[in-house]
């Protein structure tokens, strides 16, 4: 007899840095698959928010060396996360896996995935004097 599992890549990665996947029956509407949704979307929205600041920076002829160093690797974290999102909704969240009983599951890396760096909260930001001039605020 042979079952329909679903697995979803989670945005997230295990504190050692392993990928971790969801492997759930049915349509993936799981309490853990919306909180997954939520992470994703909140993802998404803090890189947006982080390239409008990109753009008021390079823009900013006053911008530091250390401001500008302190961007790139909000970018970097930002892009890693969007790339996971990425990975994930490219496949890996719609992807069926037909298992017989007492068989295997798991993608096709072993489900060992990509190596990944857990998410870290941002950094505060640099003192007063080194912040970009205006409000801090994003525009749209």
């Amino acid at each position: 007899m042979s079952e329909s599992r679903t697995t979803r890549l989670l945005p997230w990665v295990s504190p050692d840095g392993k990928t971790c996947f969801l492997v759930s029956d049915g349509g993936g509407e799981s309490g853990l698959s919306r909180v997954a949704d939520r992470i994703e979307d909140m993802q998404l929205d803090m890189a947006d928010g982080l390239l409008d600041h990109a753009a008021d920076l390079l823009g900013d002829g006053r911008a530091t060396a250390r401001q500008l160093r302190f961007l790139g690797e909000q970018l970097s974290a930002a892009l890693r996360d969007v790339r996971r999102v990425a990975e994930g909704r490219g496949g890996m969240r719609t992807r069926n896996i037909a298992t017989a009983e007492g068989g295997q599951q798991g993608g096709e890396d072993g489900g060992d995935g990509h190596p990944g760096q857990p998410w870290t909260p941002p950094p505060p930001p640099p003192p007063d004097g080194d912040m970009p001039p205006g409000d801090g605020t994003h525009r749209k």
